[in-house]
């Protein structure tokens, strides 16, 4: 992230802070939460932002924490549940010593959670919920360090336009907030674009099988189709069947599918010559990054690219 960004957001976080209604002494211990689905399909790129932001918290300790106090960060499992969120929240908020949140980073998450952290002014970034309007409603406590969907779409549009030299293509999305606003805001850009021979269907997140939709959009012969879903496996199951059932177009997967395991390696050679979007650069091509990279290798393998903008997301809050 540019340090001019990191600098604005750590100011604004000053004033949120400053008007927190936690006011326990510092003394008594730091608390920072970290809310995602650290259970069931999205596990592993919530587990990679979770352990980014544990980096930014050892390396802040090892240099004497906060004021000479140590920082803690807290898990809250909301399972991608938007029930579960907000119990996680109601956690958060519960908790005198905690002073903001990382996440949710998943839009319709982060949308329920809202008001719930809003009303106590517990200061939230989360690191990938991209909904446009979760910024536009008023909330002071709220901030991302992602793009958002109306320039998600814009470039998804562009990349099949100008590099897939798509002329027909199919959008699936799964029945969720981040999905249905990208693919609106996907369909809007390639319309700008002069692609207009565009055909749009739902898909169920957790289904195990999309066959269905999928004759459908065989059946319509597109040039590329554009796999909106939020996790590695249900974009792996839909890339596997498009090939299964002799699809004839590119696949073109979210950046859920951005998983070496759970997409590339589950899939057994499905997913060659498929292509994923993502929400961020790749870090591997930041030589500023390198530190970081090395850290997180060493402790915890490799990385997917989720867990970048979580590592900035907490310098920025303790910042502050």
């Amino acid at each position: 992230m540019k340090k001019s960004i990191f600098t604005v957001l750590a100011v604004f976080l000053v004033f949120v802070l400053a008007a927190a209604g936690h006011s326990a002494d510092v003394k008594e211990g730091i608390h920072i939460g970290n809310a995602g689905a650290f259970t069931g399909d999205a596990a592993a790129p919530c587990m990679e932002i979770y352990n980014s932001a544990q980096i930014a918290v050892d390396e802040w300790n090892a240099k004497g924490g906060i004021q000479g106090v140590k920082i803690e960060q807290i898990m809250g499992d909301d399972a991608m549940d938007p029930a579960q969120g907000v119990n996680v929240a109601h956690k958060f908020v519960a908790d005198k010593l905690m002073y903001g949140v990382i996440g949710p980073p998943m839009s319709h998450i982060a949308q329920a959670t809202l008001k719930t952290y809003g009303s106590a002014d517990l200061a939230q970034i989360t690191t990938s919920a991209s909904k446009p309007d979760l910024t536009e409603q008023g909330y002071q406590h709220f901030f991302r360090v992602n793009a958002r969907n109306d320039a998600h779409g814009w470039n998804a549009a562009l990349f099949i336009k100008n590099y897939l030299k798509a002329k027909k293509v199919a959008i699936l999305n799964e029945k969720v907030a981040y999905c249905e606003n990208l693919s609106k805001e996907t369909v809007a850009g390639l319309k700008k674009l002069g692609i207009t021979d565009i055909m749009q269907d739902t898909i169920v997140g957790g289904a195990k099988d999309y066959s269905a939709v999928l004759t459908k959009v065989k059946a319509f012969k597109p040039d590329v189709i554009f796999f909106i879903a939020t996790t590695a496996p249900d974009n792996a199951i839909g890339v596997r069947q498009t090939k299964e059932l002799g699809i004839d177009a590119i696949f073109f997967g979210s950046e859920g599918a951005r998983d070496k395991k759970d997409y590339i390696q589950a899939t057994e050679g499905a997913a060659e010559g498929s292509y994923v979007y993502h929400f961020a650069p790749d870090i591997y091509g930041i030589p500023a990054a390198a530190d970081y990279v090395k850290t997180y290798e060493t402790k915890y393998g490799s990385l997917s690219g989720f867990g970048p903008t979580a590592y900035e997301a907490m310098n920025i809050l303790l910042t502050a």
